[in-house]
């Protein structure tokens, strides 16, 4: 097939599956990241480097039809702890590279951002993946860019990430039989396999998808606690333990979708400068 295709931030959880499905259609994928795939494919190519490198980025970019934009700091906690950190590689690292996806002439950016771009919970990472949402629908406005906007909700699946819940349950649960949750396990989630995930991600470079926010989850809503009975049932030696209270920060429990616009309040003084005086100082300065 005559399209390539780019994945950046391709050797992690999600990104890798993409790039997988992608090159299963016959397309000819690039891989960019900051590291080594694991899960590189032989008719794959690898490319090394950073996102803020605007320069690597471009020569790259080089007649690539469509950039799926994977990279990004995606630990919650993480990005909290870190917070410049993760500005400068969701938001800034964001921004050069859709300034080289227009200097390149892309025909298409997908962003892989979050329900939690809608969520009052989550701190700076949902402050940053809101930020990038805005910036790349003004920029690819500006610029006749075509672009999709995937917020992804709870994914889990192989290759998962350190921090995945899903992952660190069963890996608890085989290597010690034992699962701590911090809440009492009553919050909610559609939970999505990361292979579906990726049948979605490369449906939305249809045409019918351009220049849309879609929410991607699963199409069962299921309680923490009736997931881990789940993983029990596999397990039989398995004991959960619970919290009495979720101490949580930055997780949602049930419905990220929470954000609101602040309105701001109107500052009043007690008198103002009228514009018909302040006109006429302007005009009659010395």
């Amino acid at each position: 097939m005559s399209k390539k295709f780019l994945v950046t931030g391709a050797s992690g959880f999600i990104g890798s599956h993409v790039a997988d499905f992608l090159t299963s259609k016959g397309y000819e994928v690039l891989l960019f990241d900051k590291r080594l795939s694991k899960f590189k494919k032989i008719n794959q190519k690898m490319f090394l480097g950073d996102m803020n490198n605007s320069k690597n980025l471009e020569k790259i970019l080089r007649n690539v039809n469509t950039l799926f934009h994977f990279a990004a700091s995606a630990d919650l906690n993480e990005s909290n702890k870190k917070p410049f950190e993760t500005v400068e590689n969701n938001i800034l690292g964001t921004v050069k590279i859709l300034k080289a996806c227009v200097k390149n002439k892309v025909k298409k950016f997908i962003f892989a951002s979050s329900i939690y771009a809608r969520s009052e919970q989550g701190g700076i990472y949902s402050t940053s993946k809101l930020s990038s949402e805005m910036i790349i629908e003004r920029i690819c406005e500006k610029f006749k860019l075509k672009f999709v906007i995937l917020r992804f909700g709870t994914v889990y699946g192989e290759r998962a990430n350190k921090f995945n819940t899903v992952q660190n349950f069963i890996k608890n649960s085989k290597k010690n039989f034992k699962i701590y949750r911090e809440t009492k396990g009553n919050e909610i989630r559609n939970y999505i396999h990361v292979k579906d995930v990726a049948k979605i991600v490369y449906a939305s470079t249809q045409k019918k998808y351009e220049n849309g926010y879609y929410n991607i989850f699963g199409d069962r809503k299921i309680m923490v606690k009736d997931l881990l009975d789940i993983i029990k049932s596999q397990v039989p030696k398995l004991k959960i333990h619970y919290a009495k209270k979720d101490n949580r920060k930055y997780n949602y429990k049930v419905n990220p979708f929470t954000y609101k616009l602040r309105k701001g309040k109107n500052f009043r003084l007690k008198k103002y400068i009228s514009i018909k005086n302040g006109i006429f100082k302007l005009i009659n300065k010395s």
